[in-house]
């Protein structure tokens, strides 16, 4: 007698976005057992991650949320008032929810990120059925946070020191059901990247290998720090006038479309805009971080940052803040560079440094490169994923 497959819901809440959170989603839907398992993706709206989920043959359902579930950013400064209506709007949004996972013969929702599990928490207590949220950013709103942790029937972090950042005495509560999922990449497609002939990208992008080329690979957000590479980038075009440094990424939603004006008024102010190049979103990102001397990560808060795990296993020098699990992927001088978030006088130094210094520049990303294919490919990542559905799945028909 077969079995059925497990029908696993993937909630995701920024279908419009191709980042780091898409990169691991799509990586857990490409590799999981389709003997094992049916996964279903699950969207307030439409975008391009559905698309490129589409083309995977990945069923995808747009349930559509309304109110204040459709803006991105900044809701819990809006007032209670606008609180209330999102309260209520939230139990509508799960009122329908509720209908599909019963329509679908959902056994499971993975939530990949605090945001879908506030999305989801609710359904999944009315139905019974468990959920398993994976934090992959810095937690920082408290009213939120905490009831996502708690209502989650798994929780995984992608390291002991984001897990340990905040809540310390709630996370020890919780111990039981919390565990730690390193984040993976794909070697194939590090692979895949090294094998190309890039000379037309190099071409279209004006990439001049006589110049030291730099790139920050992120949405153009505030937390982000975008505007810490452009600070910095200022202090050291006087005494390196061949520096480029590449933004690869755009603002995505409306609520975030200023923070891109500001770049290009702050490159403006400094001077910078012939050095400073925005290549809007890319989906040649990768390609794009190979054909790059140094990477840069400047975030002020991080779960982890794909993009820096990507440019390591390039064999990159990587500058990044010491945030997130960039502070346990990174050792400092060893196989990259971890400054203070928000410092702009350590950004500048250590960019400096790998500058000046082409004999360190080629020991770190070798160091880099190894750290990322000894300890954070994607393949025992996956199996670990589906150990834990499949446990969840088996536990509930149990009780």
């Amino acid at each position: 007698m077969t079995t059925a497959p497990i029908r696993v819901a993937f909630f995701e809440p920024y279908p419009m976005g191709l980042g780091g959170n898409f990169v691991t989603q799509k990586l857990f839907l490409e590799l999981l057992d389709p003997i094992t398992f049916h996964p279903i993706v699950i969207a307030p709206r439409d975008g391009a991650a559905l698309d490129h989920f589409r083309s995977m043959g990945v069923e995808c359902v747009v349930l559509p949320a309304s109110g204040a579930l459709q803006h991105y950013g900044g809701l819990l400064r809006r007032g209670l008032m606008v609180m209330a209506r999102a309260a209520l709007d939230l139990f509508k949004y799960n009122r329908e929810l509720v209908h599909l996972i019963r329509d679908k013969k959902i056994d499971i929702i993975y939530a990949n990120c605090v945001r879908a599990q506030s999305c989801i928490g609710l359904a999944c207590w009315w139905t019974g059925i468990p959920s398993l949220l994976y934090v992959k950013s810095s937690l920082s709103h408290p009213l939120v946070d905490r009831p996502c942790l708690i209502s989650a029937s798994r929780v995984l972090f992608f390291c002991a020191a984001n897990r340990d950042d905040q809540y310390p005495l709630l996370t020890r509560l919780l111990r039981r059901k919390i565990a730690i999922l390193p984040i993976g990449m794909d070697p194939r497609e590090i692979e895949t990247v090294e094998r190309k002939d890039l000379s037309a990208l190099r071409l279209e992008l004006s990439i001049d290998p006589e110049c030291f080329n730099v790139a920050v690979l992120a949405q153009l957000f505030r937390p982000k720090g975008q505007d810490i590479a452009i600070e910095a980038l200022a202090r050291l075009c006087g005494e390196f006038p061949h520096i480029r440094l590449y933004l690869v990424g755009d603002h995505v939603i409306d609520e975030y479309r200023s923070y891109r004006a500001e770049l290009e008024s702050l490159a403006a102010r400094h001077n910078l805009s012939s050095r400073i190049i925005f290549t809007g979103w890319r989906r040649d990102s990768l390609e794009i971080a190979s054909l790059m001397d140094a990477i840069l990560h400047p975030s002020l808060a991080e779960g982890f940052g794909l993009a820096v795990l990507e440019g390591m296993a390039l064999g990159k020098p990587v500058i990044a803040s010491a945030v997130g699990g960039l502070r346990e992927a990174i050792q400092d001088g060893r196989n990259g560079f971890l400054v203070p978030p928000s410092d702009v006088g350590a950004l500048t130094s250590k960019w400096r440094q790998v500058l000046m210094d082409e004999k360190l520049r080629n020991e770190i990303g070798i160091e880099a490169r190894r750290t990322v294919f000894t300890k954070y490919l994607i393949d025992d990542k996956v199996i670990r994923f589906a150990k834990i559905l499949t446990g969840m799945v088996a536990e509930r028909k149990a009780s």
